[in-house]
């Protein structure tokens, strides 16, 4: 089916700074709890089909969603001021788990199912500060897909912002953890284009 006319099936998504984005052929945005992803082609409303885009993630994995829906799911990259609060989430102390842990998975899981870049800075701040302490007791790293599948997000959202590669992102958010949030600002080689 042919791309539809820029006005015809592209839409205006608010990002919690105020500023709006357009969903528009090559567009990189964020898809929640699946990663970053570069709009491909719009289609527009036909028959009984919705207006609707085609997202390819990270991963490779080519996503439709009706119009609607992208509006919803879908955000822009962090910006400088997005980055700075996660370099204070980063180095902040973690609170003392006073919940069980079952319930702090399950706040775990809702932050990183909306995919908020504040969420997944706090599940891989708790994660790597909990992984420290259990380095001085056991030789077993920390066993935790929830904190391993944000950390991995984080990295790569910082990346895409910065245009780093994602090892030096992930390097970055240790340091910051490491050091309480006293790292230096993220730079580094910019790569090619793409997502």
């Amino acid at each position: 089916m042919p791309d539809a006319p820029a006005s015809m099936a592209t839409g205006t998504l608010k990002h919690s700074s105020g500023s709006s984005l357009r969903l528009a052929v090559g567009d990189v945005v964020v898809y929640a709890s699946h990663g970053i992803g570069q709009i491909e082609s719009t289609h527009a409303a036909e028959g009984t089909q919705q207006a609707r885009i085609v997202l390819v993630l990270d991963s490779g994995l080519r996503v439709t969603l009706p119009l609607a829906r992208a509006r919803e799911a879908l955000r822009r990259l962090s910006g400088e001021t997005e980055l700075e609060d996660v370099r204070l989430t980063l180095g902040a102390d973690e609170a003392a788990p006073a919940e069980h842990w079952s319930r702090r998975r399950r706040f775990a899981q809702q932050k990183l199912a909306t995919g908020e870049i504040g969420g997944l800075a706090e599940i891989v701040r708790d994660g790597l500060q909990r992984e420290r302490r259990l380095a001085t007791t056991s030789s077993k790293p920390i066993a935790n897909d929830l904190f391993r599948q944000a950390r991995r997000l984080l990295a790569a959202e910082i990346a895409a912002s910065r245009g780093i590669e994602h090892e030096e992102a992930d390097a970055w958010i240790r340091q910051v953890v490491a050091d309480g949030g006293q790292a230096a600002e993220v730079s580094g080689t910019k790569r090619g284009g793409g997502v």
